[in-house]
């Protein structure tokens, strides 16, 4: 422990020492970890977190370090006192997983994997996504370098924790997929039973430039305006339009169980069955629960009625942001909708035909579908 209380007074008394570097390119925290003096880094790192991103010689800051080292222990420290770290790249455009293959630091190589897994931080698909298909300065992945060892155990335990992230078809600087450079017959095979490809079989997909001197599409103003409104609208705004329209959606909803003018119903007492409706108009026990509207009247009310509730349904379904939350509200927001279409259906005083409305069901299905594909790809 030696210099603990020492290092510990002129940090706290000169913080910017904690920073500067050694003729060597080393700082105070780097030093700590190459003399193994720990309980030093996690001093350090208590009083300055960012200490983590340190940036020293060759770009390597502390969790670089960890990672090169097998300090696993630093290394989850690291990740949760400073999970931005993660993203600091080395002069090599090198992240933490890129060093813990290159050194064969296997269990660093798990940790973070396994912190990547387990983080539930925002963002944190787009993070882990990102971060598993980040390129060194050669434009291998940590696949290729994977690939390139002769060890399978590595691309084994790689494919089996993140095959579901990341790209198998990925290619470096010399236009090569992982496939291309396996080192060993048995990596090959492993990589070939995971779907991955040589590459002439991928084709490359279309360079910014391309795309930038494409003719735009309809499609592509469609998303590049919803995209310019989606970005350009405050927090307070998306509320007070979500507050509107789910105002409209529920009067429209409740419209369609009191209708105008009421529905036909049924009144019964202990001597005899009286047939009638909201306004005393007796009928037939065939039109109970129906619209005493006429056909005509009906139909411009469910027109209108039906166009407002699919604007504010269509309202709230782009304003609410697209998160895992979503994947159980978007089906409830489904089953809702069917119970708008099957209400206003079993009160139209015209009966339905079954194939009419079947096909209903089905586009509205479709349609809404659509829609939620729509906003996942806007947002992607």
């Amino acid at each position: 422990m030696g210099h603990l209380h020492f290092a510990t007074e002129i940090m706290t008394l000169k913080p910017s020492f904690a920073l500067k570097l050694n003729p060597q390119g080393f700082s105070p925290i780097h030093l700590a970890m190459q003399n193994d003096q720990k309980q030093m880094v996690y001093r350090f790192v208590k009083i300055n977190k960012d200490l983590v991103r340190g940036i020293g010689r060759d770009g390597l800051t502390p969790l670089h370090f960890a990672s090169q080292i097998g300090e696993v222990d630093l290394l989850a420290h690291f990740l949760f006192s400073c999970p931005e770290s993660i993203e600091d790249w080395t002069v090599r455009c090198e992240t933490p997983l890129h060093i813990a293959i290159k050194n064969e630091q296997f269990e660093s190589f798990q940790v973070l994997v396994g912190w990547l897994e387990k983080n539930k931080r925002r963002g944190a698909k787009e993070l882990k996504s990102r971060i598993l298909n980040e390129r060194d300065e050669a434009g291998n992945t940590i696949l290729h370098i994977a690939a390139l060892s002769s060890e399978p155990l590595v691309v084994q335990e790689l494919l089996s924790l993140v095959k579901t992230k990341i790209n198998l078809h990925k290619k470096n600087l010399e236009n090569k997929t992982a496939l291309d450079i396996a080192s060993i017959p048995e990596i090959k095979s492993i990589l070939f039973s995971a779907g991955s490809k040589p590459s002439l079989e991928v084709t490359d997909a279309p360079s910014p430039a391309h795309w930038l001197r494409s003719k735009t599409t309809l499609m592509d103003k469609f998303f590049s305006q919803n995209l310019f409104s989606r970005t350009n609208i405050t927090g307070e705004e998306r509320n007070a339009w979500l507050v509107v329209a789910t105002l409209i959606a529920t009067t429209m909803y409740e419209s369609t169980l009191s209708p105008p003018g009421g529905v036909y119903q049924i009144s019964a007492d202990d001597n005899n069955l009286n047939i009638t409706s909201s306004n005393s108009t007796i009928s037939t026990l065939k039109n109970v629960g129906k619209s005493v509207l006429s056909k005509t009247d009906f139909t411009t009310f469910s027109v209108l009625n039906m166009f407002s509730f699919f604007m504010s349904f269509l309202t709230i379904i782009i304003m609410t942001p697209t998160r895992e939350p979503g994947i159980f509200v978007y089906p409830a927001m489904f089953f809702f909708l069917m119970c708008y279409m099957t209400s206003m259906s079993e009160i139209s005083p015209a009966s339905v035909d079954p194939m009419n409305a079947q096909a209903t069901f089905v586009f509205t299905s479709q349609m809404f579908g659509f829609v939620i594909i729509m906003k996942i790809t806007l947002k992607s």
